[in-house]
């Protein structure tokens, strides 16, 4: 459930063809340094890469996910949401959605690389189970800072 909000996960839909421009336009929204439209509309161009918008009916795009799936393994590129929809179950529900289509993919592990200085993402990630196995030194240029690597290994049913 959405803390906080009018809006339950039941009302979210997920956009899953957005175009470059308006994933450049939510990533402009949610990072201090976005990819720009050439560097999705590039992204889309290969088969293993996704994206998708978070939409609220009457309310409009709130948050986004880029990845890129590569068997056995699927890689979170961007998670963002937009500043005033923090805090409410958006990027929860993102990744809870791309977890059921990773297992249905059969994929075996999910991995991302956070800013060490981001605090909530480290905590989100933690709460649904990625560890740390690992660290990037001074891979992130704004703000600079190390990168940590994590991981979720992806259970499947027998």
């Amino acid at each position: 459930m959405i803390a906080s909000s009018d809006y339950p996960l039941s009302d979210v839909q997920i956009y899953l063809q957005p175009s470059a421009k308006e994933m450049r336009e939510m990533d402009f929204l949610c990072f201090t340094s976005p990819w720009n439209e050439q560097d999705y509309r590039e992204m889309q161009k290969q088969p293993a890469y996704n994206n998708w918008l978070l939409e609220i009916p009457d309310v409009g795009t709130v948050g986004m996910l880029a990845f890129q799936s590569v068997p056995p393994e699927l890689e979170i590129l961007r998670l963002g949401v937009h500043p005033d929809w923090r805090k409410r179950g958006l990027a929860e529900f993102m990744l809870e959605q791309l977890e059921i289509l990773a297992k249905s993919d059969r994929i075996e592990s999910l991995w991302l690389e956070v800013h060490r200085a981001n605090k909530s993402a480290i905590t989100l990630y933690s709460k649904l189970a990625y560890k740390e196995t690992g660290s990037r030194k001074n891979y992130f240029r704004n703000p600079l800072g190390d990168a940590l690597l994590l991981k979720k290994l992806l259970k499947h049913d027998a």
